[in-house]
């Protein structure tokens, strides 16, 4: 007699839960390959921007503050700061040939000016490209990733600026008076040119050759630069009477915007954002204000007491270094101490006070940068002449020329 077989129950729910499992799996893999290794592509872009960026401000800084003109040393600059940038763990793909020169972007500052630099960052499927590893892409095939990033930055140039101090000090002359040589300018010279007192009050000094003055023989962009003659010169600006002559070593404390000492000291501590540049004219104090130039100044030195300069840095020319500029958290970009200072021309304030005119001004023709010392007495401001690198602003961009503010921005 045969024994019947057993019939499936096939409403039965055994094993139905490893059909869900396998299919939970198959979604649960798919999202991990979506999250951990999109999350990868996405942490590298970002780091790769980062190197972009950090490259393309390198390469910008040694056009605007080494040489313009040498491409190839700031290609170096760019590259070396590239390969510290690293992107997933590692120094991206960046070679001499993804490093350009394009003329500036639509809306930068220096439009279709040569001033730009691009860099390319990759790290991708490309020859060499050290592309990106996957984790469970692998599952189907895809073994590697890749990402790439561009920045521009731009080398700014400009002739004006804002948080410029209340001292101005007079421009370099062609010095004839007092010199038995050819003429030389020194800082203890006298600014000699047109009578002062008696019958021939404002006429040119005569016997003799009197001093001259004009917009080439001053400061120029070239010589407060990196390198330049009066690059890192020290000088000692003593604080002169509004009547006093012209000397070279002498500065007159002058009104930014509202007249006043408390007006004044806050002037030197902090940021006036009155934009000053060639053709300003400045009123010149009534006083000395030893009192509040000593306390503007100590305010302005205690924001970075750490900063110094260095005389050993840029191959022996000098250069600030220590202070927030050296912080890793909480650092600046630029020292608070290097700061901007208005020149005048020498010539016109030489001829108005010969004049007998009544209210002192000066003329500004130029801004230089000047790093505040540390030691600083009896109202006299020390310090080292520097270029000024300025925030960016409207009237900044395009090429060196005769401009002395300087600064890098990126574009794009």
């Amino acid at each position: 007699m045969a024994i019947p077989r057993p019939q499936p129950d096939l409403t039965s729910e055994r094993g139905a839960v490893l059909v869900h499992v396998t299919i939970a799996m198959i979604g649960l893999l798919a999202f991990s390959s979506l999250v951990i290794d999109y999350g990868v592509m996405w942490a590298a872009r970002r780091q790769a921007q980062n190197a972009a960026d950090a490259a393309a401000l390198a390469g910008a800084i040694s056009l605007a503050y080494v040489d313009f003109d040498d491409h190839e040393l700031a290609r170096q600059s760019a590259l070396a700061v590239a390969a510290q940038n690293l992107v997933w763990g590692e120094a991206p793909d960046v070679t001499a040939a993804d490093i350009t020169f394009p003329p500036c972007p639509p809306g930068s500052p220096g439009e279709d000016t040569n001033s730009c630099i691009r860099v390319n960052v990759f790290r991708n499927q490309r020859a060499g490209g050290s592309p990106l590893p996957t984790f469970f892409a692998k599952l189907v095939g895809i073994d590697e990733q890749g990402v790439r990033a561009t920045a521009t930055a731009e080398a700014l140039f400009g002739d004006s600026t804002d948080c410029v101090k209340p001292f101005a000090i007079p421009d370099k002359w062609d010095e004839n008076m007092n010199d038995a040589g050819p003429p030389e300018w020194s800082e203890t010279d006298t600014f000699e040119r047109y009578q002062q007192n008696g019958p021939d009050r404002g006429q040119l000094i005569t016997p003799g050759v009197p001093d001259e003055y004009s917009a080439g023989s001053g400061y120029s962009a070239e010589s407060v630069a990196l390198g330049g003659g009066d690059y890192g010169r020290y000088i000692t600006l003593y604080n002169s009477s509004p009547h006093d002559t012209v000397r070279a070593g002498w500065y007159h404390p002058v009104r930014i915007a509202r007249p006043g000492g408390n007006e004044y000291s806050d002037n030197i501590a902090s940021c006036n954002p009155t934009i000053i540049g060639p053709g300003t004219v400045l009123d010149v104090e009534n006083g000395r204000m030893v009192g509040p130039t000593e306390t503007g100044v100590a305010a302005l030195v205690a924001q970075d007491s750490l900063a110094d300069w260095d005389p050993s840095l840029n191959d022996g020319r000098g250069g600030v270094k220590g202070g927030c500029m050296s912080m890793t958290t909480g650092g600046c970009a630029i020292s608070p101490r290097l700061v901007a200072i208005p020149v005048y021309d020498p010539d016109a304030y030489n001829a108005m006070t010969a004049s007998g005119g009544g209210h002192q001004t000066v003329q500004i023709v130029k801004i230089v940068g000047f790093f505040m010392d540390k030691q600083q007495a009896d109202g006299d401001v020390k310090g080292w002449i520097t270029t000024y690198p300025s925030k960016p602003n409207a009237g900044m961009g395009g090429v060196p020329g005769d401009n002395f503010i300087v600064s890098v921005a990126l574009v794009r």
